[in-house]
Formats: structure tokens, sequence, C-alpha cells
């Protein structure tokens, strides 16, 4: 499967969206709209893996706000992936350095569904860990219905 590690970003000036004002909860809620994805992190020093509610969907996994059961986790990853995952959850900490890679999961149905991962360490006030984004790799068109707070014309 394929791996790639980063070096972190020092030079690149962030970009901003004040011009067309668009805030952060509505660029996650578009991209929520677009693909089932989510968002992950892992406390270095004491190993808990927290997630949102995507990412225990894209595992088949029910949901808990508290950490997620990660032998439960690994065991829906193929079994020629889960060194990968190590490996690169202990390089990026080691280095600090971003990464993403892509990985078969089971799909529940006979078969494997490929997933990317993207992720970075962090390492600030809320202490060292690793911080990313999964989705699944297939075209996975969600059906968003349209909220009820439509005006009169």
């Amino acid at each position: 499967m394929s791996l790639r590690f980063e070096q972190p970003i020092i030079d690149k000036t962030e970009q901003s969206r004040a011009h067309f004002g668009i805030t952060d909860a509505e660029i996650l809620q578009m991209l929520a709209a677009y693909r089932l994805f989510g968002f992950w992190r892992i406390n270095i020093e004491t190993g808990h893996f927290f997630a949102s509610e995507d990412v225990h969907e894209i595992f088949d996994l029910p949901y808990s706000n508290g950490p997620v059961n990660l032998t439960e986790l690994m065991s829906r990853i193929h079994e020629e992936d889960r060194s990968l995952i190590a490996q690169t959850f202990e390089e990026a900490s080691r280095h600090g350095v971003g990464f993403h890679f892509v990985y078969r999961v089971d799909s529940r149905l006979g078969g494997y569904k490929l997933v990317r991962s993207v992720g970075r360490f962090r390492d600030d006030e809320s202490g060292g860990g690793i911080v990313g984004v999964t989705y699944e790799c297939v075209e996975r068109r969600r059906v968003v219905g349209f909220e009820d707070d439509a005006r009169p014309r």
C-alpha cells in the first residue's frame, strides 16, 4: 500500500478565507455532504484514540464519545496493512512529520475497501499527539436533505 511522509510546513503562508466569508463550520458541513470522512486524534502518552462519528462508520464500529477500542479498530484493517499503520504513527511521532497512506479495511461484505488517512504530528498545549482525517477512497455520494428554514418569497 502507498505511504508518503511529509516535512512540516514552515514557509507556507496560511490561506485566508476572510475575503469570501466561509466559516470553518460551513466548510466541514459541505465536505461531509461530499464524502464520508472523519477526524481523529491519538494521544501519544496515553495511547488513547478519539474519533468522530464518520470514522466509526468507516470501520463499522459503534460510536462513543470516549476512546475508540483500538483492538477492535485494528481487527478491521487487513492483516498485511496493520504494521504499516504502527510504523506510520511511530515515524510521525519520532520525526514530527505528516503522512498520507492508503490501506484496506474490512467492508463487512466479504471483501475490503480502500481507506486513506492523512495526518500530522502535533505538539502543543493539548499534549503530543497525531491528528488526522480518514476517508473511503471510493466515490460515495451522500444524500443530504434540505434544511427546513425556507423563507416565504
